[in-house]
C-alpha cells in the first residue's frame, strides 16, 4: 500500500523493541502477500484492457467502447494508466522483496543495500501515486475545458501532472531525512503531520474539486448538445446520462481506493505508538493497512476500466458507460464525445469533422 509512514522504515538505529519489531514483521508478511496478489491481478487486468485487438495495430490506446475521447483527453488517460501501472509495479517489487525478509536492519550503524532499496522503492511508489492524484484533477479540468470548446495549456498539464508531485515527494523526503538516517524515527508529531499532509492533501483536493468540476462539465455538454441541434430529445438525453455515469464511476472508484488511506492516516496520527513502531498494535489501524493493501493496487485496473472501458472484440462487445454504441474518438484536438453509431438510429445529420464537442466520423482514429 501507499503510505508516507513507510519512509521512516528506511532509517537506521531505530529504537524499536525486538518483540514489537517481530510482531510487526509477522503482520507485514500478511500485508505483503495480499499486496502481491492484488498487484498481480491489477497489472494483468490492465494489460488485458489496453492490449491491441486489431492485428498490425501499433496503437495500444484504442477502444470502440469509449466516451469522452479525443487527443487531449486521450493523452491524459495515457498518463493516468502509465503512472498507476508504474506505482503498482513498485508496490509489487517492494512487497516481494520484503516478503523475502530483506528488510532494512534497524540495528545497522550505516546504510546498506536494503536501506537504499527501501528508500528508492517507497519514493517511487509515493511519487507515481501522487502523479495519479494530480492527473485525475487535470482530467476533470480538461473535460470541463473541452466541453466549453477550450483546452488546457500543455505546459500547465505537464507541470501539474509531473512537477508538482516531484516537489511534494521530495519535500516529504526532506522532512523525514534532513536530520540524518539515524534520527528520522524520532519524528515529532508536527513533522509526522507534515509528511502525511504532503501526500494526502492531493487526495482531499481531488475528492472535493472533481465532483464540482464534473458537474459543471456535464452541464456544459448538455448546453452544447442543445445549441448544436436546437432540441433535447431522448438521444441527447441518453448521451448526457452516459457522460454523467462515467463521471460518477470515476469518482466512486477514486473514493473507494483512497478513503482507506485517509482514515488510516488519521488513526495513525492519533495513535501514540505510530512513531515508535512499524505497524501499530491498534486493530482498527491494522484493518485499514490490510484494506489499503487491497484497494491501492486495484487503483490501476479500476482506473483503466472506467477511463478506458472494456475491450471491443468479436467475442466481447460490451459498453459499461452507455447502452448505445460509441465509436472512435475524433481527430479534432478538442473533441470530447463521439456518437458514430447514433446518427444512423436517430436520423440526425452528420456534424462537421471539426465540431468541438461531438464528432460522427466512423473511421477516424486518434
Amino acid at each position: 500500500m501507499a503510505s508516507p509512514g513507510f519512509l521512516s522504515k528506511c532509517c537506521i538505529a531505530a529504537h524499536v523493541s525486538n518483540s514489537t519489531e517481530l510482531e510487526g514483521r509477522k503482520i507485514g508478511e500478511v500485508i505483503n502477500i495480499l499486496s502481491i496478489v492484488f498487484c498481480s491481478i491489477s497489472l494483468s487486468s490492465v494489460l488485458f484492457l489496453v492490449w491491441p485487438r486489431k492485428e498490425g495495430n501499433s496503437e495500444v490506446f484504442q477502444s470502440k467502447n469509449r466516451i469522452l475521447v479525443g487527443p487531449n483527453l486521450n493523452s491524459i488517460i495515457k498518463s493516468l494508466v502509465a503512472v498507476n501501472v508504474l506505482a503498482v509495479i513498485g508496490l509489487l517489487v517492494r512487497s516481494a522483496v520484503w516478503l523475502d525478509h530483506a528488510f532494512p536492519d534497524t540495528k545497522k550503524k550505516c546504510m546498506d543495500a536494503n536501506h537504499y532499496f527501501c528508500l528508492v522503492s517507497n519514493m517511487w511508489i509515493l511519487f507515481f501515486f501522487t502523479c495519479n492524484h494530480f492527473w485525475h484533477l487535470v482530467y476533470a479540468i480538461e473535460a470541463y475545458m473541452v466541453s466549453n470548446n477550450k483546452e488546457l495549456n500543455t505546459g500547465l498539464k505537464v507541470f501539474v501532472g509531473w512537477f508538482i508531485p516531484i516537489f511534494l515527494t521530495a519535500s516529504a523526503a526532506v522532512v523525514v531525512y534532513y536530520q540524518g538516517f539515524n534520527l528520522c524515527f524520532s519524528l515529532t508529531t508536527p513533522k509526522s503531520y507534515i509528511v502525511y499532509i504532503l501526500f494526502l492533501c492531493p487526495v482531499v483536493i481531488v475528492m472535493l474539486a472533481n465532483p464540482i468540476i464534473f458537474y459543471q462539465a456535464g452541464k456544459s455538454a448538455k448546453r452544447a448538445l442543445i445549441w448544436h441541434y436546437g432540441r433535447y430529445t431522448s438521444s441527447e438525453r441518453k448521451l448526457v446520462d452516459a457522460i454523467h455515469t462515467k463521471f460518477y464511476l470515476i469518482l466512486v472508484i477514486y473514493f473507494l481506493c483512497w478513503i482507506p488511506n485517509l482514515v488510516n492516516a488519521g488513526l495513525l496520527l492519533r495513535s501514540k505508538s505510530a512513531a515508535s513502531s512499524f505497524i501499530p498494535d491498534d486493530k482498527s489501524i491494522l484493518a485499514f493497512f490490510i484494506l489499503m493493501a487491497v484497494s491501492n493496487p486495484l487503483q490501476a485496473v479500476l482506473a483503466a476500466l472506467v477511463f478506458w472501458g472494456l475491450p471491443n472484440t468479436n467475442q466481447l462487445r460490451l459498453n459499461i458507460f452507455s447502452q448505445s454504441e460509441v465509436g472512435y474518438g475524433s481527430s479534432s484536438g478538442s473533441s470530447i464525445i463521439n456518437r458514430s453509431g447514433l446518427s444512423a438510429h436517430s436520423g440526425l445529420s452528420t456534424g462537421s469533422e471539426s465540431e468541438p464537442l461531438i464528432s460522427y466520423r466512423q473511421k477516424t482514429m486518434f
